[in-house]
């Protein structure tokens, strides 16, 4: 008897499978507590589930779980809350601290493959239900090594690119259609406060929508401005009703809408002495960027006993990156079928994702340079940009497997590497 299970699927399936099992040896290679921040995430978790309550911000770096404060406690409290309910019921079994600790790691892999089954879900929107393409996006952010580390240990980094990816589908949907239902309004608007209650990252779904909507009444030729309104009233109705509350209740409680932790600003008097140094603030920007850029894909510290200087990993990364930039414009001069709108909407969220990122960098903390996981809410549009620049290069259908064939081998050995020299560090 034949199997129901379609190619397509059982492809997904081995991406999803891959995806777990280095989930998994990122997450027991590396020591507990020395993941990115985990003990501020931890405690921040201990606090909700003893009191009810987030801990008190510490304007410095908490790095024992054994303090009060945290400096993760200005954050939004949804991926705490759901990791309090495992760490209350743990606790009252009497696990240990370490215990718990491996636990909640091992909890964050399944957020992390809904996250991959979310990617695959956008790349069939974006593809206009072109499988293998949206499976190619798919395997790209699955075998990115800052993303699979993440879903590993103890972080909200991964619970934001679900939601943010979730909250994109139909969002692109209703750009690319020029439709959407009451329903779907509801239902974006629920993911767009949902993403904002894990981080404050998922604000920018706000400007994503409002675009979308505005670019489709435009190509409309401004009818149904009726039905527009109604779309954008629900959506943001649903949003603000899931996350409005969190907002009054930090102004009541902090004096801010969004608090800080940490504060080391570069421009601590504000942006206007950018104006007056262009050439410093091109320098600025491209430090920003580069720092950005290279952790986006890696997690540096892990890789830095192998490769030594920066400069051994970035400019190469930079060659493999123009080579992606000029595939794409080859495939756009010869009108490839793409939806090119779609592509630069999206690339329109990730800017506006980078600009907020640049702005508290420069006038809030300055060390949230090589933060380059907080754009992992981006990463399916990385593995989209990189799908179709391969493409531009390589026209026959087999050379372009073999082409991303080869690509995501070595993407799969770099994880390798990474996980064997946290080994190597922590071990």
């Amino acid at each position: 008897m034949k199997s129901a299970q379609s190619p397509t699927s059982r492809w997904l399936v081995a991406i999803i499978a891959v995806f777990t099992l280095l989930s998994l040896g990122y997450s027991f290679a590396t020591k507990l507590r020395y993941g990115p921040d985990e003990p501020a995430h931890f405690i921040y978790v201990k606090s909700l589930a003893t009191k009810l309550s987030p801990p008190p911000i510490s304007t410095t770096e908490t790095h024992s779980e054994d303090s009060a404060s945290s400096h993760e406690g200005h954050q939004p409290p949804l991926y705490y809350a759901l990791m309090a309910i495992p760490f209350a019921l743990l606790k009252a079994l009497g696990a240990s601290v370490d215990t718990i600790w491996r636990v909640m790691r091992l909890l964050n892999i399944p957020i992390g493959i809904a996250w991959i089954w979310c990617v695959y879900s956008l790349g069939r929107v974006f593809f206009d239900d072109d499988k293998k393409k949206a499976l190619a996006a798919t395997a790209f952010v699955a075998l990115l090594p800052t993303g699979v580390y993440q879903a590993g240990v103890i972080s909200n980094d991964v619970l934001t690119a679900l939601l943010f990816t979730w909250a994109i589908i139909p969002i692109l949907s209703f750009f690319k259609t020029e439709n959407m239902s009451i329903k779907s309004a509801a239902l974006a608007g629920l993911l767009i406060g949902l993403a904002i209650l894990t981080k404050a990252q998922g604000l920018v779904l706000v400007p994503a929508f409002l675009a979308a909507a505005l670019l489709v009444w435009r190509r409309r030729n401004y009818a149904g401005t009726g039905e527009i309104a109604r779309i954008t009233t629900v959506a943001m109705g649903t949003a603000v009703l899931v996350s409005g509350w969190w907002f009054a209740w930090c102004w009541s409680t902090y004096g801010a809408l969004i608090p800080h932790s940490l504060y080391n600003p570069v421009l601590p008097n504000g942006l206007t002495p950018l104006l007056f140094a262009p050439a410093a603030t091109a320098k600025l920007m491209w430090f920003i960027t580069s720092q950005t850029y290279g952790h986006f894909f890696i997690p540096y510290w892990l890789v830095e006993q192998h490769i030594g200087d920066w400069a051994n990993y970035f400019y190469p990364l930079c060659v493999l990156t123009a080579l992606i930039l000029a595939g794409l414009v080859i495939s756009y001069k010869r009108r490839d079928n793409v939806d090119w709108r779609a592509l630069w909407f999206m690339l329109f969220v990730v800017a506006v994702m980078f600009a907020v990122y640049v702005r508290y960098i420069l006038v809030v903390d300055f060390m949230a340079k090589q933060q380059g996981r907080l754009f992992l809410p981006a990463a399916s549009v990385v593995g989209m940009v990189w799908v179709l620049g391969i493409g531009g290069w390589l026209r026959s259908a087999r050379i372009k497997i073999a082409g991303l064939t080869a690509g995501l081998v070595l993407m799969l050995l770099c994880n390798l590497v990474i996980i064997s020299s946290a080994i190597a560090m922590y071990h």
